[in-house]
């Protein structure tokens, strides 16, 4: 039998999937990818390769998922391992069973936990072991646009599989590549705590987050808006599309103040956009993009 490829999203739950998948299968290689070039097809994929955490494609040998909205987008294939669970990384440790993947349990649960935003305040604003790890390996929290690290982010990621599960989460966090993105990421997440009362503001339970005037964006948790403003329910962040030829909103839902009623996904579809219930993004044109932004933040303070 010939090796497998892995290929998987580049965030913690796919790293996870990979340090998974290695113990189990006879792998060759691993290729992290995003979700959307596999969908567009810019990712060739073929019968050697394991798919997790990414959209189905049926030439693949096996696939790993646990998102809703791939149970309605395809119809049933055996190729295709797909259940309701907090991340794709527990889809393939109850897939081939807790025996297989001694001492990993605590990790998966991490995995779960940072996957599914089921975080208490304090993992926000004093993360710790696996939890820290996560957020550091979340390219949402934004460590890729940086350079002056000593190897990349996509390097890191690749070390990281063999790291996990054979070292501490101590050990991995004291690592020098690991250490300096941690130092940075600790530094700039406070910059950015700081900073967050001059580009926001409190419209009844909406916090608007308007970067568009910001030279350079510090890099942050990106539930951390919710910490600073724990009486909204629903964070707006508006900042420049590529180029500035548009202007880019992404709405999410409180992960700590869980009383928001509007279905976001389907109030972005009404200026051609998407998204699901708790969190989806929409583009919208530069001249008309105040008055529409005003109409959204009015949506969302009559529901609630």
């Amino acid at each position: 039998m010939s090796q497998k490829r892995i290929v998987t999203r580049s965030d913690f739950d796919g790293l996870l999937c990979a340090v998974l998948l290695k113990k189990v299968e006879d792998i060759g290689e691993i290729k992290f990818v995003h979700p959307k070039d596999v969908q567009d097809g810019i990712v060739e994929i073929t019968a050697n390769d394991i798919l997790a955490n990414i959209p189905f494609d049926p030439r693949c040998h096996l696939c790993f998922d646990h998102h809703s909205s791939e149970a309605s987008r395809i119809a049933d294939d055996p190729k295709r391992i797909l259940l309701m669970a907090p991340s794709a990384a527990r889809v393939i440790y109850d897939h081939y069973g807790a025996e297989k993947f001694p001492g990993m349990k605590g990790l998966v649960e991490s995995a779960d936990r940072v996957d599914s935003a089921d975080l208490e305040m304090e993992d926000v604003t004093d993360a710790k072991g696996w939890i820290l790890l996560g957020f550091i390996m979340d390219p949402r929290t934004g460590l890729g646009r940086f350079r002056h690290f000593k190897i990349s982010n996509y390097q890191l990621m690749m070390n990281m599989v063999d790291l996990i599960g054979q070292h501490s989460v101590e050990e991995i966090l004291a690592l020098p590549d690991v250490k300096e993105r941690v130092d940075f990421y600790l530094k700039q997440n406070e910059e950015f705590k700081n900073s967050l009362p001059n580009f926001s503001k409190v419209d009844g339970n909406v916090v608007v987050s308007d970067i568009r005037n910001l030279e350079v964006v510090p890099i942050a948790n990106r539930f951390l808006v919710y910490t600073v403003y724990p009486q909204c329910n629903v964070n707006l962040w508006v900042a420049w599309g590529f180029k500035k030829q548009n202007v880019a909103v992404a709405t999410g839902y409180s992960i700590f103040n869980k009383t928001c009623q509007t279905d976001i996904g389907e109030l972005m579809s009404e200026y051609g956009g998407g998204g699901h219930k708790a969190a989806g993004t929409c583009q919208l044109d530069t001249d008309k993009a105040d008055a529409q932004i005003s109409e959204i933040v009015d949506k969302l303070k009559a529901k609630g």
